[in-house]
């Protein structure tokens, strides 16, 4: 059986787009204090928590890791992208390939966020066979599959996904 969210995506143009994923943990109190004292109050710090979780595993993963970045105006709100941090803090070497050009998910409801329309762009750096999005929190899929489908576009052939926490 096929999950709703899996259902909505393939139908609507993104079959294909991502081979496989996983996250390693789930959302529920603990981590939801944890990414709120992270990702908000900007405690850089808390990168180490999982940074042994993140380089167990990827350590054998032979593609180029890619951060989902932050649009410009976030990424100045926070001062730092959690998403990176998160990989350097695992010393999990990453490239940038994308941009943040469409509109931020956060406090859509999940129907809104299904429905957004693309929300990256490619940043002009040569894009990989084989790449592995990474991310801090999956929710309904818009982001990775926006920019699964994005990097697919521009040749990547196989594409894995990798959130730290799943809600």
């Amino acid at each position: 059986m096929i999950c709703p969210d899996c259902h909505y995506w393939q139908a609507h143009g993104y079959r294909d787009v991502i081979q496989s994923g996983k996250s390693l943990f789930h959302y529920n109190d603990a981590m939801k204090d944890w990414f709120h004292q992270y990702k908000f109050l900007k405690d850089i710090l808390l990168a180490q928590v999982f940074a042994g979780d993140l380089k167990e595993a990827l350590k054998n993963e032979r593609a180029v890791a890619v951060p989902i970045p932050l649009n410009e105006e976030k990424l100045r709100e926070r001062s730092f992208s959690q998403v990176d941090q998160l990989l350097e803090a695992a010393n999990i070497p990453y490239r940038h390939l994308l941009e943040k050009c469409g509109e931020t998910l956060g406090g859509k409801n999940r129907q809104e966020r299904m429905d957004a329309q693309q929300l990256f762009r490619l940043n002009g750096e040569t894009v990989p066979k084989q790449l592995v999005l990474v991310d801090d929190l999956y929710t309904t899929g818009t982001t990775m599959r926006h920019a699964a489908k994005v990097l697919q576009e521009a040749g990547a052939e196989s594409i894995r996904i990798l959130a730290l926490i799943r809600a």
